[in-house]
């Protein structure tokens, strides 16, 4: 049962929502947080990560930036040595790191007062934006072929018919389930692909959370949860002509009335807004949860638990049919600025080197997120990770199966209009006054 920790008023939420912004899909790094809520918004503003030896005394440097993030600055700081030492045009490459919460104004800064970096990590929420400003390389210009790569990352790297970043790596979100609560809770354990109903899942958070202690059957973020649920059940944010707000429609009433009573009433399903200390796999690594909202970056924190754990794909709407179900697909995105005075050779460079099927391929082990690039999936690097973590058969089928974020420049707003109100739900409001709002406030931006 949830505990009024686990609890946030309405005026609570809302704060932590107006500090946290987006960075529910941000980090996605390896260090954990749930739908990718480890934006990594702590850390000093401008720690600069390590720079690459090799190449040419007498070539430039390489300054990349990204937002704090424990789990992909390793990764980072290495790519940058190699690339540095494959270039006889750069002498050193380098990262500054910010805080997640001043990162989007300080590229937005830089571009203006020409201190852009030579290539800047994006978030998916802002990709659009930086197209549309049209201060992003265009790939085709950096020698790259948009059809080269998966169809969830080209899509959320692109707008108005403009890929301008590359995917480090795309990323799904499953259920995450403790085999050894469902053995306990005398509920077969099923199988890595198998895919629940909604009525099936229900089920089992009714079992789980009268057969263990602690009273919980689930836990997820409040609103990326809500979304993956809409999506799972056949509804969107936005239509597709992007005239109209849906996220009031028949599938998203049905998520609500679906979630609702699990997390008011029965207090079986917990919600965890942006911004928390505790996030969903918080839940799961300490025994609060024995399922919970899980992204395919969170692999390396989980193999280094004692969880018995796996995935399953998330659980299937009655809006669509049973054999499929939809959840977000975000990542990590890199863009060469084509202004500010960012050296756009080199920032060409680093796509090239990003996109590069070596980096690709090897992104899964690294990181945990799967590769932007399709060719990648059958290198010899990428079959032997699968091999070593067969747990990755569910991301490996459901990657197929995610949807890109609405192409829009203000995706931003529309992500947190319906975050923002989606608490109003599990405070118990009125469900279809609550979508309503949140699609007013999403066509105000269309």
């Amino acid at each position: 049962m949830t505990s009024e920790r686990d609890r946030l008023t309405r005026r609570q939420w809302i704060t932590l929502m107006s500090a946290a912004g987006i960075s529910g899909l941000a980090g996605c790094g390896s260090d954990g947080g749930d739908g990718g809520e480890d934006g990594g918004s702590d850390g000093e503003d401008g720690s600069g990560g390590s720079d690459g030896d090799g190449g040419d005394s007498g070539g430039e440097s390489a300054t990349f930036w990204a937002w704090n993030d424990p789990g992909l600055t390793p990764t980072r700081e290495e790519q940058a040595e190699e690339f540095a030492s494959m270039h006889d045009q750069v002498s050193e490459a380098g990262w500054e790191n910010f805080p997640f919460e001043n990162y989007l104004s300080q590229v937005t800064n830089s571009v203006s007062a020409n201190t852009a970096p030579d290539s800047a990590a994006l978030s998916v929420l802002w990709t659009p934006r930086f197209i549309d400003q049209g201060v992003a390389m265009d790939v085709e210009d950096a020698g790259l072929n948009p059809d080269d790569f998966v169809a969830a990352g080209r899509q959320n790297s692109s707008y108005d018919g403009t890929m301008g970043a590359v995917p480090w790596y795309v990323d799904c979100r499953m259920l995450g389930i403790n085999r050894a609560d469902f053995e306990e809770a005398g509920i077969e354990v099923p199988d890595r692909t198998y895919r629940p109903t909604w009525d099936e899942f229900a089920g089992w958070i009714d079992t789980l959370s009268s057969e263990l202690d602690h009273g919980n059957g689930f836990s997820l973020p409040a609103g990326e949860g809500f979304d993956a649920f809409v999506l799972s059940n056949g509804g969107g944010y936005i239509n597709d002509d992007a005239t109209e707000g849906i996220i009031n429609n028949d599938a998203a009433v049905g998520a609500a009335e679906f979630l609702q009573p699990k997390v008011v009433d029965e207090e079986t399903v917990i919600a965890r807004p942006t911004g928390a200390t505790d996030t969903g796999i918080d839940d799961f690594l300490t025994g609060n949860a024995p399922m919970y909202y899980a992204g395919s970056w969170q692999v390396p924190r989980l193999q280094d638990s004692d969880v018995d754990w796996q995935f399953i794909p998330f659980p299937s709407g009655p809006n669509i049919a049973d054999d499929i179900s939809h959840t977000w697909s975000a990542g990590v995105f890199y863009m060469a600025p084509t202004a500010g005075d960012a050296n756009e050779e080199i920032g060409q460079l680093w796509l090239e080197y990003v996109a590069s099927e070596e980096v690709q391929a090897r992104v899964t082990d690294e990181v945990g997120g799967f590769p932007g690039l399709k060719s990648a999936y059958e290198t010899d690097t990428f079959q032997q990770t699968l091999e070593d973590e067969p747990r990755l058969e569910t991301v490996e089928q459901e990657i197929e199966n995610t949807k890109p974020f609405p192409s829009h420049p203000e995706v931003a707003s529309m992500w947190n209009s319906v975050h923002t109100q989606a608490e109003a739900l599990w405070q118990g409001d009125d469900i279809q006054t609550v979508l309503d709002q949140a699609a007013q406030e999403i066509e105000d931006v269309l």
